[in-house]
């Protein structure tokens, strides 16, 4: 991770593509499942003001090693639920 600023650009991007996956659920399956969608693009919504907090937050007085780890448990949580929101999605795919 070269900075902060591009950690959030990468935050942003990853929710953009679970959002946009979403959205492309509902026009292909239109009303199908539509509440389910609506629950994981909010929760997505939600995770992504959760992780620029957690970025934002003041790390003054910790060993560079605390401030490493910090970023990487961000860094892993972002792409675990990122996974985990985007698989949910796929789940919900009604035969065609």
């Amino acid at each position: 991770m070269a900075s902060k600023r591009n950690f959030k650009k990468d935050i942003n991007f990853l929710t953009n593509e679970i959002l946009m996956r979403g959205i492309i659920h509902l026009n292909f399956f239109g009303r199908e499942n539509s509440e389910d969608v609506y629950v994981i693009m909010n929760e997505a919504t939600a995770s992504r003001n959760e992780y620029i907090a957690r970025i934002n937050e003041k790390l003054s007085g910790k060993t560079t090693k605390e401030i490493k780890n910090h970023y990487k448990s961000i860094y892993d949580d972002l792409l675990d639920s990122t996974h985990n929101l985007l698989g949910k999605i796929d789940n919900l795919d009604v035969a065609v």
